[in-house]
């Protein structure tokens, strides 16, 4: 029988409904009175009625109401007939097929399965009234539909199979030998209904019913092939019930459950004490039976769908079940190893570095928890081996996330030496193989070294040779890609076609990772043979991967196979150059980018936000110069809004999702993500019921990642960009892209008087950029040897290297380019007098180079770019429309000055001091100085500094030492410790305001519209050493947590240079009353001037210092400052 919606059901149709007569076929007797004559029509008109309804259920969903007025009609014509037992069958039989039907579609109720089971039965028994009535046929139809309500468990909404896991609980709940008693009865339900005249594929059905039950009461479960070779190919939950009795048969027994403690001890302490120990709790085991099996058929279902959130429905499960068992040693220990086995599928398919960092914290005890029952228990010692070769793998795959590739090869070697004591046979030895050779691929990738991927494509392979797909954990499609992109990658690396094997084509029910995998080794095939045909191939199973991460499967997969998907299409485009292609290609890699911006997102924090991030650091400049070489400027700023700077937005949005979510009707997501943010606890060890992304990844879902408007990850338009730099009062906004290779690079130019356009830049190009090269190796190298006489003159030589270059690689052809349109646009002259506001956007590694201070062209009036137009920065487009919304705060209203609480910078003192007296007399200090002019607040630690921006000041000015990290977000300030006492010995420095502390604070979206001037007179606070893309520095991260204007450095200054300049800085800000960059420009073009003057504010300690006749007009003295923000002059 077949339900609609749940295979292996269908409903009789009218063609073999129940009767719908008596026994003279329903017609009216002369002889019968009139309210007889009438009785017997309602009958028939009624039962006609529901039969006509029983056949629409066959076809199409049927709701509750309607199945309510018929039931309410035969109900009360049953009551009317004890009279006519004949008629009574007639309804009885009718009556229980709709409460059978609106059970097994979903519609109704348990009761409604009792009153199907109490009604149907009384027809098939010959001892009551009905039944010594009803026909052999009705007894046969009434066997039927009670087949439809044997299961305990409704079928789901519009016949959809029943919830596998309250089926699945069902079975756990039954008495013993309560199964064997209801297969016994469907067979003989199944022998009943068999002699109705149903169609032939109907009686198939049923006899399949009366064999597989038949042979499941003759045998065991021994042989699960001949029992899986009798299911029906459609019958629910059939993959369920496979992969239990495969994953039964395969796998060794569960360790045992009972106490892991020290059995000695225990015993000698109740021997002292007299106590018996504890017998088991038989409740408690049978907990941990089903416990055990949930979790194989959990996590089974995870990697067939690849949806994480089938991780945490198991973990909750998983929690239910721990809750309902007594603490201590025993079934509960189990179940908590259960539960941190789970996590350990989360972390792979939750694409939340975070799900991955907590798994691994948990891997310790599970390997523990092995390890105490190893000694008792054979069994355990097997998982041991499992637990070991999963820690080194998880250990192996967080080495190469970070790059740590050292430990990698240390983590080689161990994997190597649990490989060769794993004896062949072992059951978890395909598991070490498959961990040893994916960890030798990953070190062969990085080094270059073909023989260690090969060496690990042999290890691989010898896991998966003979292995069954249910022994490994993993689906069958997955199992088959994986065969066929080791054979393909063992075929190119060999340089050998002729051992290529043939494409495989993806089932219909393929997984997620299936297709990827396969949508790969075709592209693999595909370079290597040149035959359009692979490239197809690959184009069909990348787009079919496309479907499955729209729908959430696979998350951690969904921007690299989306990427590949595009670079697929362009390769096709480049041989039929078929507009379809194109436009496919672009599709595709816009989709990429989103899905990217969704996994960075996703992430719990700024580094974890990062790891995500690099994986696709150069994909939206890429896409933007194939978008921009075409014309098409819109997507080119679509792509670059996209794929760069997304750690700085994913804190803003952060931020704003609570109000995003509360907007689209999500209230209660909306306070779970409030509640999340404000009661996180990193130091809990307590097991969690759900994967660690799962709030945020739901919250992702609702506000609709993949809608092209949708509210995360909508870009800001060229139009949207022209009003901003309008708003802003500057004339452009230019991105700067470096080129690929040998391709030269390009600029983007937005602006509200000229328009948009793109220029080809040759000196762009890797080709070219030799001074930009040289410039890195230069900073490097003083930075390893601080101090060194010879270092800074060879970094300030590669500096003036680098401008002159930067002269003729941009400034000549753009910047200048942009000054001299706008000089002849009279409207524009009229609207906004003074020189060009540029705001550039320098994209990777072009982010490093100071754009302000190259020389102009020979013959120029003035020297360098600073001096003929107003240059500011920003790390996106959608960071400069979010500094442009804010206003001012006039500076003299709440400034803070911060000293070095170190007191190891003197000039820093100098400075706080100068500006207290000349600029600030009325600022709060903080830090240390040797001769305060009011007692400073606080010490100055990172808290003192997080409550001052919290309290909303007009100025933050920030004299200590500042540093580039390793990583962007370790880019620190370096303030006092917070207990006052010096470093600890391990980890992080508590005194060290880092960018990732800054944006991982739990603050709400501004609730102003304002924001203060931060200014960071220290090292490096606008650098990062690596993921430039990301433009993830001090600078960035102060604008991203809600400042307006923020001035930071570009490299060290470590001389009075500095403090003098922001001196004449803040009296141009705070005197004269300049806006913030005007600010900054005045006090670059002071430095410059040889005739230059102590301004009147200066005290007499900065002009004593200024009479020394420090060199300021040195690029490295007055260039290192940059200004993000608000681009515009002050307002009247």
């Amino acid at each position: 029988m077949r339900r609609r919606g749940a295979p292996g059901r269908r409903e009789p149709r009218c063609s073999r409904r129940p009767r719908c007569t008596g026994a003279d076929g329903g017609r009216v007797s002369d002889e019968d009175s009139g309210g007889v004559r009438g009785l017997r029509t309602w009958v028939a008109d009624a039962s006609a009625r529901a039969g006509r309804l029983i056949d629409r259920v066959a076809d199409e969903a049927v709701s509750a109401e309607e199945f309510e007025g018929a039931t309410a009609e035969l109900t009360t014509l049953r009551d009317l007939l004890d009279h006519d037992r004949a008629l009574r069958a007639v309804v009885t039989v009718r009556l229980g097929a709709l409460f059978a039907m609106r059970y097994a579609t979903g519609h109704g109720t348990p009761e409604d399965r009792e009153r199907a089971q109490r009604l149907l039965g009384e027809v098939r028994d010959p001892a009551t009234a009905t039944g010594e009535a009803a026909t052999d046929q009705d007894r046969q139809w009434a066997a039927l539909l009670l087949l439809m309500v044997a299961s305990p468990t409704p079928g789901g909404p519009n016949g959809a199979a029943p919830d596998f896991w309250a089926v699945f609980d069902q079975s756990l709940r039954a008495e013993p030998g309560a199964s064997a008693t209801a297969a016994a009865d469907v067979l003989a339900l199944a022998d009943e209904a068999g002699q109705l005249p149903l169609p032939p594929e109907v009686q198939g059905q049923l006899g399949q019913m009366r064999d597989l039950l038949s042979y499941m009461t003759r045998t065991d479960l021994s042989d699960p092939e001949t029992l899986l070779g009798m299911l029906p190919a459609d019958l629910p939950f059939s993959d369920e019930l496979r992969t239990l009795l495969n994953l039964l048969t395969d796998l060794p027994a569960f360790p045992d459950s009972g106490p892991t403690g020290p059995a000695p001890d225990t015993a000698a302490a109740d021997a002292a004490t007299g106590t018996a120990p504890q017998p088991p709790d038989p409740a408690a085991d049978d907990t941990l039976t089903g416990a055990r099996l949930a979790a194989l058929l959990g996590a089974m279902e995870a990697m067939r769908t690849g949806d994480p959130e089938a991780v945490t429905r198991l973990l909750q499960r998983l929690g239910g079940e721990l809750d309902r068992m007594p603490d201590g040693p025993g079934p509960a220990d189990e179940v908590q190893n259960l539960m941190r086995l789970a996590l350990q599928i989360g972390g792979p398919i939750g694409g939340s570095h975070q799900d991955g960092a907590v798994a691994r914290d948990q891997l310790r005890a599970v390997t523990e928890h092995y390890a105490r029952q190893s000694a008792s228990d054979p069994a355990a010692g097997e998982f041991a081996v499992a637990a070991r070769a999963m820690t080194l793998l998880t250990e192996a795959r967080a080495a190469e996330e970070t790059e740590s590739w050292a430990e990698l090869t240390t983590l080689v070697g161990e994997l190597d030496a649990l490989e060769r004591s794993t004896p062949a046979g072992h059951t978890f030895r395909p598991l070490v193989l498959l961990a040893l050779g994916t960890t030798l691929n990953a070190l062969g990738s990085h080094t270059g070294d073909s023989e260690l991927i090969v060496r690990g494509i042999t290890c691989q392979e010898s896991a998966l040779t003979g292995a069954s797909a249910d022994s490994l954990g993993i689906p069958e499609t997955l199992l088959t890609s994986l065969r066929d992109g080791l054979h393909t990658t063992r075929a190119v690396l060999a340089e050998a076609p002729g051992q290529l094997p043939e494409h495989t084509p993806t089932p219909p029910d393929a997984t997620a990772d299936a297709l990827f995998l396969s949508g790969l080794t075709a592209t693999l095939r595909h370079a290597a043979t040149r035959d359009p045909a692979d490239l197809d191939n690959a184009i069909g199973e990348l787009e079919r991967f496309r479907e499955h991460a729209r729908q959430g499967r696979s998350p951690q997969l969904a921007a690299a196979g989306l990427w590949q998907l595009a670079e697929n299409h362009r390769m096709r485009l480049a041989r039929t150059g078929d507009p379809a292609d194109e436009k496919a290609a672009t599709d595709a890699a816009m989709e990429s980018l989103q899905a990217l911006a969704a996994d960075v997102v996703l992430q719990t924090g700024p580094d974890h936000g990062l790891l995500a991030a690099r994986s696709g650091a150069d994909r939206g400049v890429q896409a933007a110069i194939r978008a921009a070489s075409q014309g098409r400027v819109e997507e080119a700023v679509a792509a670059l809004e996209l794929g760069r700077a997304l750690v700085l937005r994913a804190a803003s949005t952060a931020r704003a999702v609570p109000e995003l979510l509360e907007a689209r009707g999500h209230r209660e997501l909306a306070e779970a993500w409030r509640s999340a943010a404000a009661h996180q606890d990193p130091e809990s060890d307590a097991l969690p019921r759900q994967l660690p992304s799962s709030l945020r990844r739901r919250a992702l879902e609702a506000l609709g990642p993949w809608e092209p408007d949708g509210a995360l990850f909508a870009t800001p338009t060229v139009a949207e960009l022209k009003a901003g730099v309008a708003r802003g009062e500057a004339d452009a906004l230019v991105y700067l892209l470096a080129g690929q290779s040998e391709l030269p690079g390009m600029a983007i130019v937005v602006g509200p008087d000229i328009g948009t356009g793109v220029r080809a830049l040759p000196l762009l190009s890797v080709a070219e950029s030799g001074p930009l090269e040289r410039y890195l190796d230069a900073a490097e190298a003083r930075q390893r040897a601080a101090g060194s006489p010879s270092a800074v003159r060879a970094w300030e030589e590669a500096l003036e290297e680098l401008c002159d270059w930067a002269t003729d690689a941009v400034v000549a052809p753009v910047i200048t380019g942009v000054a001299e349109r706008l000089a002849t646009d009279e409207d524009r002259r009229r609207d906004r007098p003074g020189p060009p506001r540029i705001v550039l956007v320098p994209c990777g590694r072009l982010g490093i180079v100071p754009w302000h201070a190259p020389r102009l062209p020979a013959g120029a009036p003035h020297t360098h770019v600073c001096q003929i137009m107003v240059i500011s920065y920003a790390a996106s487009g959608r960071q400069f429309l979010d500094a442009v919304r804010r206003s001012p705060r006039p500076p003299r209203t709440a400034p803070v000055l911060v000293a070095d609480p170190g007191m190891s910078l003197p000039h820093a003192d100098l400075e706080v001091t100068a500006l207290h007296r000349a600029c600030y007399p009325q600022a709060r200090l903080y830090g240390e100085l040797y001769d305060p002019p009011v007692p400073p607040q606080a010490p100055g630690t990172p808290d003192d500094l997080l409550g001052v921006l919290d309290a909303g000041p007009s100025v933050l000015h920030i004299a200590c030492h500042g540093s580039a990290g390793t990583s962007p977000t370790a880019s620190a300030l370096q303030l006092a410790h917070p207990g006052g006492g010096a470093e600890p010995g391990a980890g992080p420095h508590p005194g060290n305001l880092t960018v990732a502390r800054l944006l991982d604070r739990a603050t709400p979206e501004p609730a102003t519209d304002d924001g203060p001037l931060v200014v960071l007179s220290a090292c490096e606070t606008d650098l990062s050493n690596r993921d430039h893309d990301e433009a993830l520095t001090l600078t960035t991260a102060f604008l991203a947590s809600g400042a307006r204007d923020v001035v930071g450095s570009r490299w060290a200054t470590r001389d009075s240079s500095a403090a003098l300049m922001m001196a004449v800085f803040h009296h141009y800000l705070s005197v004269e009353g300049l806006s913030p960059v005007d600010a900054l420009r005045a006090a670059q073009m002071w430095m410059l001037d040889p005739g230059r003057r102590a301004p009147e504010s200066f005290d007499a300690d900065l002009r004593a210092e200024l009479a020394k006749g420090p060199v300021l007009d040195r690029t490295a003295a007055w260039a290192a400052f940059i200004h993000q923000g608000h681009p515009g002059p002050a307002g009247p």
